[in-house]
């Protein structure tokens, strides 16, 4: 039975050590040598998606393909993006209030190839892969519960197998519970070693995009549009093209440069 026993222990200790290494691999993460190609890389190392797209809006503003109103709302103006994800969000401005543009672009194809080219560099945590570590890890688990059960059972339950079942149950379920867990958007060691080098690259993070990719909306350069689009959740006025009519009783339509 003492043989067993530390067989056993071994057992259940070996696979959360396994996968945590993994994990740990994973955030680490690598470096392929070169630079961030755009502003929206730095704002998704930066902020995630959101930030992603926030930073679209602020670009949009910045090049005049959206204006801003007093109450939040975002009109899309002739001027079209030339970008995939400022071509997406300008299709859903007349669909979706601010609060879901976050969503809804989180979802688009522009955003997953962004996320995909990022974890290819090894610069964002490769989600699937974690998850998939704690889920092979549980099945383990699982696995050993009912060797280590039918052992308990062979032997009358000993105080020495049984606290080690309750071990492995117990890592049963922090396995299932990090398997399920997502943590999307998380950016890795080496991915927040480019985004510090990024920082001081003005080509990148030039203007009202840049600075909204590194601070959020918060900082964009213009303090009253900062203010608008920090609480900007309201529904997008409709896709009329009509920019001189105003955005409701006391307020105005504008561009970048201001109400």
């Amino acid at each position: 039975m003492a043989d067993f026993g530390w067989l056993y222990a071994l057992a259940i200790a070996l696979p959360v050590t396994v996968a945590a290494l993994h994990v740990l691999r994973l955030r680490r993460g690598f470096r392929d040598g070169g630079g961030l190609p755009s502003v929206r890389h730095v704002a998704a190392l930066a902020g995630g998606t959101a930030r992603v797209t926030e930073t679209v809006v602020a670009s949009m503003l910045e090049r005049e393909q959206a204006r801003l109103g007093g109450s939040g709302r975002l009109y899309r103006t002739p001027l079209v993006p030339v970008d995939p994800l400022g071509r997406e969000l300008a299709g859903h401005l007349s669909s979706f209030p601010g609060h879901e543009l976050r969503t809804t672009m989180t979802r688009g194809p522009a955003m997953r190839a962004l996320w995909a080219e990022l974890g290819r560099r090894g610069l964002v945590v490769a989600e699937g892969r974690r998850r998939l570590t704690w889920r092979i890890a549980a099945v383990v688990y699982a696995v050993l519960l009912e060797v280590g059960t039918v052992r308990w059972i062979a032997t009358d339950g000993t105080v020495v197998l049984t606290v080690l079942l309750v071990v492995a149950l117990a890592l049963l379920i922090v396995s299932l519970r990090l398997g399920r867990t997502d943590h999307e958007g998380r950016t890795t060691a080496a991915g927040r070693a480019v985004l510090a080098e990024a920082e001081s690259d003005r080509s990148l993070v030039s203007g009202a995009a840049g600075a909204v990719a590194l601070g959020g909306f918060a900082a964009y350069p213009h303090r009253e549009f900062a203010v608008i689009l920090s609480r900007y959740g309201g529904r997008p006025g409709k896709d009329t093209r009509t920019f001189g009519r105003g955005d409701g009783p006391g307020s105005s339509t504008c561009g970048t440069g201001g109400y």
